[in-house]
């Protein structure tokens, strides 16, 4: 799949787009030619770094700190911060991957994530929360680079729950199946196995 993404970069303007933070898929793909990070909280494009204004309101910025303490004292869980470039914690995932059920606690944290302002999303599919700074979405962050970059035709490849509202504003969406995912419903135009997902890429793009 790196190959097949190396040679595409030649040709295309490769964006990827993710929950991650930008210093995750920096050292994971640094041949892409833009990154949106964290939901679409941070972009860095062209040498430049959005951030969502929500960092500069001082509550959000307290409550998500506070939530993340509040988080990292609940047992068996996995707390991972989200941070930008600029060191800011834009927010942090909760994960149970390892047990069969939510672990005590979450509701404490989510209800103080809401209290505080914060966006929780809580996922059908998978043993996990997201708690971000600001409501914005993958959909948003598409859109939003699209115009930046005077982009033409947007095809985007994603395979979570997450990936909905960027599968909506672009030109065609590829879902891509695998184990984790079976259940996911998604109105897309093209349902690429991940096996085949590096063949197919070549073959249409």
């Amino acid at each position: 799949m790196t190959d097949v993404l190396m040679k595409l970069s030649s040709s295309y303007t490769l964006v990827v787009v993710s929950s991650k933070d930008c210093y995750f898929l920096m050292s994971k793909a640094p041949f892409f030619h833009s990154y949106i990070c964290v939901n679409g909280l941070e972009i860095l494009t062209n040498n430049y770094i959005l951030l969502d204004p929500s960092l500069t309101r001082k509550h959000l910025v307290d409550a998500v700190n506070n939530v993340k303490s509040l988080a990292s004292k609940m047992p068996e869980v996995y707390v991972e911060e989200k941070r930008s470039l600029t060191k800011a914690l834009l927010g942090l995932s909760v994960e149970w991957v390892e047990i069969n059920k939510a672990p005590e606690g979450l509701d404490e944290v989510i209800t103080a994530a809401r209290g505080g302002g914060l966006t929780v999303i809580e996922y059908s599919l998978n043993p996990f929360i997201d708690i971000y700074i600001s409501n914005k979405n993958k959909g948003d962050a598409v859109k939003a680079l699209k115009s930046l970059l005077e982009l033409g035709e947007v095809i985007y490849v994603g395979d979570g729950e997450n990936d909905i509202p960027a599968f909506k504003v672009c030109d065609r969406a590829v879902l891509v199946r695998h184990e984790y995912n079976e259940g996911l419903t998604a109105d897309v135009d093209h349902e690429v196995p991940y096996e085949e997902l590096h063949r197919w890429l070549m073959n249409e793009l």
